[in-house]
């Protein structure tokens, strides 16, 4: 999808766009470079097992390596 989003970036240049379906650690990453790709978002922050043995907050990796990505300038 990271290919779609820049094709677009020359026809609609004033859109921007928050990917959400099928984003993790690294796809955010890539998604991030794009200059019409404003934020991300997805499950992906909060794992599925964690979800699922009941850990919703805490100091855990996965929230520290959300919480790490940045929109590249």
């Amino acid at each position: 999808m990271a290919p779609g989003l820049e094709g677009v970036r020359s026809p609609l240049p004033d859109i921007t766009f928050c990917p959400t379906g099928g984003i993790d650690l690294e796809k955010a990453k890539i998604y991030l470079a794009l200059p019409n790709v404003i934020c991300v978002g997805g499950s992906w922050i909060v794992p599925a097992d964690a979800i699922a043995a009941g850990i919703s907050g805490g100091s855990k990796s996965w929230h520290a390596e959300a919480a790490g990505l940045k929109k590249a300038n």
